[in-house]
């Protein structure tokens, strides 16, 4: 099956923070909605999210996969009203309803090094959330899923709030320098558990070596009803090459220096 040919069956319940919904999708499946414009201050928000995640997994990073969906008329009639919210049809996206889950915040203490299973990937977290100017990695924006023997696997999850801009980028803001969030606990905790903070570096060349065409291929598929322009994607590609990232290593080592190896 392609993204777009899985239907939503059935409207499940809202979930925290009121944006997202969960439905049962016509695979068996649930799945968590965001939907394009849903405020009209959160116009990028969707745009972000599919960026981020289709980023992610060009650099094999443990964010959610994604998909576009169109969630037709009769599908938005049990969603329940929440203040200025409007749910239109259209295409959306959907990242699979995880179970067995906690939050950061929701850890009495959060996984050490014996036993989170893909503290490799902390590394790339620090440097991708820098690369696409995540303002957003707070303690409920990683998940922890439980596998055998008390042993977690962690997830990024909700980009809507990157780039310069944020849910309202546009092409003067994704030119300005981006302000860099490197000091947040979350980070702080990332620190604490890498081995060898010179692990951002190997992870930073990784990101660096990814090529215009490979960025500018994901960039063609926003569906065109989310409205980004050609010379916005262009935008989004000259910023996400921008000269400079060589220093991201560095930057979030001087914010976590306290941090590394404790």
């Amino acid at each position: 099956m392609s993204d777009k040919e899985i239907m939503p069956v059935q409207y499940l319940k809202t979930l925290e923070g009121n944006y997202a919904q969960l439905f049962l999708f016509s695979d068996g499946n649930h799945y968590v909605v965001k939907f394009h414009m849903v405020r009209k201050y959160r116009k990028r928000e969707i745009v972000n999210e599919w960026l981020t995640a289709k980023l992610a997994h060009l650099l094999d990073l443990p964010g959610l996969p994604i998909k576009v969906v169109h969630i037709p008329e009769d599908s938005l009639a049990d969603i329940p009203p929440y203040r200025y919210s409007s749910y239109k049809p259209g295409n959306h996206v959907a990242f699979p309803y995880l179970t067995n889950v906690k939050s950061y915040a929701e850890l009495a203490m959060p996984p050490q090094k014996e036993n989170l299973v893909n503290m490799k990937d902390l590394a790339g977290m620090l440097v991708f959330d820098q690369w696409v100017n995540n303002n957003d990695r707070s303690r409920t924006n990683i998940l922890f899923e439980e596998k055998e023997n008390g042993t977690y696997f962690f997830w990024m999850i909700d980009h809507g709030r990157c780039f310069p801009g944020m849910y309202e980028w546009n092409e003067e803001t994704l030119s300005k320098e981006p302000v860099y969030r490197v000091n947040m606990p979350v980070y702080k905790w990332a620190s604490s558990l890498l081995k060898d903070p010179f692990l951002l570096y190997d992870f930073s060349e990784k990101m660096r070596n990814v090529k215009q065409e490979e960025i500018w291929e994901i960039l063609a598929e926003i569906p065109s009803d989310w409205n980004v322009t050609k010379q916005e994607k262009e935008k989004l590609l000259a910023f996400l090459k921008r000269e400079g990232l060589h220093e991201v290593p560095q930057l979030i080592m001087d914010a976590n220096s306290n941090y590394f190896g404790t």
